[in-house]
């Protein structure tokens, strides 16, 4: 570590999130960028301990290998390099995505100064060759990391499997048609699935919370956001702590941020909008042919996929053969739920269904929760993850679709 220091806020601040995921809101200039150095550099400590642990449980391994008969001895190692193909706790990274292009070297130079040496800090942004080398932190933008997944997928550096932590700068963005919500999505998609339950330990920081929509909206935008970030702990210090801490004020501390798309035409009014009620008003609006054009061929789609199930279901045993759509139930997110838990309970083409039916449940939560606004997003999701990807064997009203 260099010869910074942090204020007493920082270091609470540091202290009070954990092993936790956790959302920090600090005024403009009171080093939240310092805050996520720390952060980073105190789960880059516990990366590398694990990493020798691990070394030595395999020294210990090696030798009990050695001294064993030469088919034992075989067998045996077979087992301890069987994860060979997964990376190593060292190999793994941490993640710091920050919203636009001229903020990647600013926030790269403050980490590369506040890990000190011996640490790799990786800069990428549109324009930029791939890394190369092996790195221990990533400065990106959102889209350019999400395009270099896909340009880099045989790279294990850029899988979910080697991040170790994530800091989203600017983090309210997630609340909106951002890429950095294309990536909360993915990263909860790639918990839940996961076989050895790895987990992404994520940090979102931001000098406000808010967009201008209104008090109801903006604490129904953070609780959605605390469930697709997977947050629970939202941490802000006092003003008395921050000025006992040496910050100075600052005349832009407040963000207040507009709608950065076009709202399609005919949705619900915001005035008119009782988020208790948002599940009914949906399906009201589906029931009356009042929903955008959008939103009704999403639900179309995803009412297709259903057919298609039970249609699969009837060639499958009869206690498997029954399929109730999850879309009654009030809770959102308890559709994709379903779908996935599905997916893991049948195998073959039913259970490639229910996958596809899972993306496309949460194509029609999206749409849903943002009150049919979010169409750019949805469409974002969908390409992201093979949405529109159509199998052969697929029924043909399907096909169409």
């Amino acid at each position: 570590m260099s010869n910074l220091h942090l204020r007493p806020y920082q270091k609470a601040v540091v202290d009070a999130i954990g092993n936790q995921n956790a959302i920090v809101k600090m005024p403009t200039g009171s080093g939240k960028t310092f805050v996520a150095a720390e952060f980073i550099r105190r789960d880059l400590m516990i990366r590398n301990q694990i990493a020798k642990s691990r070394r030595q449980q395999q020294d210990t391994d090696s030798a009990t290998v050695a001294t064993a008969s030469t088919a034992s001895s075989s067998e045996n190692w077979s087992q301890v390099s069987s994860n060979s193909s997964q990376p190593t706790s060292e190999e793994m990274t941490a993640l710091f995505l920050v919203p636009t292009c001229n903020l990647v070297s600013q926030q790269a130079n403050t980490v590369r100064a506040w890990i000190g040496n011996g640490y790799e800090v990786t800069e990428y942004r549109g324009g930029m060759t791939s890394p190369t080398k092996r790195f221990d932190v990533l400065v990106s933008t959102p889209q350019s990391f999400l395009t270099l997944q896909q340009i880099e997928a045989d790279k294990k550096w850029f899988n979910w499997s080697n991040i170790f932590a994530c800091v989203f700068d600017e983090v309210h963005h997630v609340l909106k048609d951002h890429p950095y919500r294309i990536i909360a999505m993915l990263i909860k998609g790639w918990e839940s699935q996961n076989d050895n339950n790895s987990k992404v330990h994520i940090l979102g920081l931001s000098a406000s919370l808010t967009y201008a929509v209104g008090h109801r909206a903006v604490e129904v935008s953070l609780s959605n956001l605390c469930h697709d970030l997977g947050v629970t702990k939202m941490i802000s210090p006092t003003e008395e702590e921050l000025l006992a801490g040496g910050y100075v004020p600052q005349d832009d501390s407040i963000e207040t941020m507009q709608k950065p798309w076009d709202v399609p035409k005919g949705v619900i009014p915001e005035s008119d909008r009782k988020q208790h009620l948002i599940h009914e008003m949906f399906m009201t609006r589906v029931e009356n042919r009042t929903t955008t054009h959008f939103a009704s061929r999403i639900y179309a789609v995803v009412r297709e996929i259903e057919r298609e199930i039970k249609s699969q279901c009837g060639n499958v045993s009869k206690s498997e053969s029954s399929f109730k759509s999850p879309l009654g139930q009030i809770k959102l997110t308890s559709w994709e739920d379903f779908a996935h838990k599905m997916t893991k309970k049948h195998v073959g083409a039913l259970s490639v269904l229910y996958q596809l039916l899972e993306i496309w449940y949460v194509a029609l939560r999206m749409v849903c929760q943002s009150w049919e606004e979010e169409e750019q997003l949805v469409i974002q999701w969908l390409v992201i993850n093979d949405g529109f990807h159509k199998e052969g064997w697929f029924g043909p009203k399907l096909e169409a679709s």
